[in-house]
């Protein structure tokens, strides 16, 4: 027997992790239950067949309970990883002294860390370098051309393929390697609606992947999020805003690039030029990092959530918290809690300086004239009849009190508008009558009610009907 999925109360939205902690097809079924608006695939981990089966599981759930829930795959990128150890991982102690081998993937030798990346050549003595965001810490003593020895200054405990940074020290090559390359192409026979691209630089990585996605099948449909986690992508924000549809603050890289102490200035920046440029923002990275092993997180963690929802950002994401953790679904539910909390307070609302501008949008005019309807009127909602969802964006930017009912004809764009912040999306029939396209969206919205007889509702449209690109009509209508 199928379950519908109620449009949630909460506007901010959840992106799941999946792995071996959810690795079925109940689980899968339970998260997005729980409220997960979209499931993100980290490819560097699991192989396609674990990822396919895992697909699978969604598309299913989200038909199951009518959600429109997508498919992100996050591209591994240049990244530098600790090559094969032991499944129980190894423990560094403070003061250690250990040997690098770069360019390994594994070490037969247990008394040698395998790195995979060849970068001795690169690294002189005071180096720094960082393994699993940062929690463990090395120092680097001596340099041969065969291998690094490195004193342990943090210590912690390692596993395989966990992320290495080495501050200061550039890492050559594209940001699109061979390995992404086959991702991609699994990306769009899966028909994934976001791309993910990691260690962006400038907005040519975005316009290079997008030349490259539209040479496949499927490809030119998929969006592209750009993460930011490299100082050099901080000071090209502008440009990266304009080239992605939407953007990734993944503040564990970026933590360990830059001082820490600046990432939360720069995580605020960053979501609010998202909301002036209408791109859809996620906030990613231990945001619940102790339910990987607790049940409850911590305080810092709690209001660190709800710091993200008080800068507006579109969505938060669980990373190992859902993949890997013991806690899945109450990380879930943790989350969703938090977002409740958040939403209700005064703090939740927006300053309208941030979309101030001197060029003339008419998709701008109109989302501002609805929202300003919207508080005249006393609307319950906000019903949106969009091509490409560029209007809904406009709208959902913001942040109003209504809830926001967008119908559009595409079912990939309906999918990709589920990580904006209050949008509930719907693909309905292509339609030439504007009335009946009305009296279909606001029988969805009586559905699941979110209004009633009497009612006043905002309607964003265009003239003619179906045309793209030609939002120019916003009406009041009571029903």
């Amino acid at each position: 027997m199928g379950f519908l999925f109620t449009m949630t109360m909460t506007r901010t939205k959840i992106i799941a992790t999946l792995g071996p902690a959810v690795d079925t097809y109940s689980k899968i079924r339970q998260l997005i239950k729980a409220g997960v608006d979209a499931a993100r695939l980290n490819m560097s981990h699991g192989v396609y067949a674990d990822h396919q089966r895992q697909i699978k599981y969604v598309r299913q759930a989200a038909r199951e309970g009518q959600s429109p829930v997508p498919i992100i795959i996050d591209l591994q990128g240049p990244r530098i990883r600790v090559g094969k150890l032991p499944k129980e991982g190894r423990e560094l102690k403070r003061g250690e002294v250990v040997q690098i081998h770069f360019g390994e993937e594994e070490c037969h030798d247990k008394s040698f860390i395998p790195i995979s990346s060849e970068l001795q050549h690169r690294l002189n003595k005071g180096n720094r370098i960082l393994i699993h965001d940062g929690l463990v810490e090395l120092k680097v003593r001596a340099v041969t051309a065969n291998q690094v020895t490195v004193i342990v200054t943090r210590g912690g405990m390692i596993f395989t393929h966990k992320g290495v940074n080495i501050p200061n020290v550039p890492v050559s090559g594209p940001v699109i390697t061979a390995k992404d390359k086959k991702d991609l192409r699994f990306a769009c026979q899966q028909k994934a609606e976001w791309i993910a691209l990691s260690f962006v630089g400038t907005a040519d990585d975005i316009h290079d992947l997008r030349r490259q996605l539209q040479k496949i099948k499927n490809g030119a449909a998929i969006n592209i999020m750009a993460k930011i986690e490299r100082p050099e992508a901080v000071k090209n924000i502008d440009a990266i805003i304009a080239a992605a549809d939407g953007i990734m603050v993944a503040r564990g890289d970026l933590g360990v690039e830059m001082t820490q102490p600046k990432v939360p200035v720069v995580q605020k920046q960053i979501i609010a030029k998202c909301m002036a440029a209408a791109k859809p923002v996620l906030v990613a990275t231990q945001m619940l990092d102790s339910m990987i092993v607790s049940a409850i997180p911590t305080r810092a963690e709690v209001s660190d959530v709800a710091n993200a929802v008080f800068d507006h950002t579109d969505a938060v994401m669980l990373s190992g918290e859902t993949a890997f953790g013991r806690y899945p679904l109450p990380a879930v539910r943790m989350m969703r809690q938090i977002i409740h909390e958040a939403e209700k307070s005064p703090f939740d609302d927006v300053d309208r300086i941030i979309f101030q501008g001197k060029k003339y949008d008419p998709y701008k005019a109109v989302a501002q004239s609805a929202f300003d309807l919207v508080a005249e009127t006393k609307a319950k909602a906000i019903i949106v009849l969009s091509r490409h969802g560029i209007s809904a964006r406009m709208v959902a930017r913001h942040r109003p009190e209504t809830p926001i009912v967008v119908m559009v004809s595409d079912e990939v764009i309906c999918r990709q508008l589920n990580i904006v912040w209050g949008i509930t999306a719907y693909k309905v029939p292509v339609k030439n009558n504007l009335d009946k396209l009305v009296q279909q969206a606001i029988e969805l919205a009586k559905k699941h009610k979110l209004v009633k007889r009497g009612d006043r509702v905002v309607i964003v449209t265009g003239q003619p009907v179906g045309k793209a690109k030609h939002a120019n009509m916003v009406e009041v209508y009571e029903i």
